[in-house]
């Protein structure tokens, strides 16, 4: 059976922890403060009833959060500051991005981050936190934000949506970029949009100027015909051909066509 109920010793510990360091501890900050009452191996087995019961949360080996009184046992922190607690050379991207942006608003258990290393995917009460590996020349296109009182690296609405065609490249993914240019157009940076897009893979600069084509967004940046040879698949399979980007693709998006 937990026990819900501090101790006067462990209740002092986390307030004089929170009252120094937030709610974010590590192992040796909780060390340091309980260094009066126990000794190491003492405080570990304090730090292990504490993480047991609920009033500290592991977010990975010898990192914790320190529960609200209200909610023990319950993760308050944006899974966009987890999933910089987890790693921090790494930018939040894709829906979670879109959602910091105000441009998503579907509730998702999945927070993916950009990053220049491999990194396991982890598992944190009900969040999923994934890293995508990618080449350092495409490891660009975020911004520190603040978010819990937090310094988190977040990716542009921009950048976030020509992550989901770069690396996480689908029919789902695609067509998601297509609502959004649509209802955003108008806010978007498309200038920023354009050179970022300079620099990524020639799949994604096609898949982009044929979606722009699409919805009467100005491509004329992206079309370079002497850079742009060669024939590509937006998606594997796809069969209907555009002339101009030299690009199969899904006879299903042509209904954005009629879209005014």
């Amino acid at each position: 059976m937990k026990q819900t109920i501090l101790s006067a010793q462990q209740g002092s510990l986390l307030e004089d922890l929170i009252v120094k360091y937030g709610q974010i501890v590590t192992s040796e900050q909780i060390y340091a403060r309980g260094k009066d009452v126990w000794d190491q191996k003492v405080a570990k087995n304090v730090i292990t009833r504490l993480t047991h019961n609920g009033w500290l949360i592991r977010v990975k080996r010898g990192l914790y959060v320190i529960s609200d009184l209200s909610s023990r046992g319950f993760l308050s922190l944006s899974p966009s500051v987890v999933a910089h607690l987890l790693v921090k050379n790494s930018y939040v991207s894709f829906e979670s991005a879109l959602a910091y942006h105000g441009m998503f608003d579907q509730l998702t258990n999945k927070t993916i981050s950009i990053s220049e290393v491999q990194h396991k995917t982890a598992q944190l009460q009900s969040v999923e936190y994934s890293f995508v590996k990618v080449l350092n020349k495409w490891f660009f296109g975020w911004e520190e934000v603040s978010i819990d009182n937090k310094t988190v690296r977040m990716a542009t609405a921009e950048k976030a949506l020509i992550d989901m065609i770069q690396f996480h490249k689908s029919k789902y993914t695609v067509d998601l970029v297509v609502e959004k240019l649509l209802l955003y157009k108008g806010s978007l940076d498309l200038q920023k949009m354009t050179k970022y897009l300079s620099k990524m893979s020639l799949t994604t600069i096609k898949t982009f100027g044929f979606l722009f084509d699409l919805l009467k967004i100005n491509s004329g940046d992206l079309h370079n015909p002497a850079r742009l040879k060669g024939t590509h698949w937006m998606l594997t399979h796809d069969a209907k051909f555009n002339a101009k980007w030299r690009l199969y693709y899904d006879v299903y998006f042509d209904k954005y066509q009629l879209v005014k």
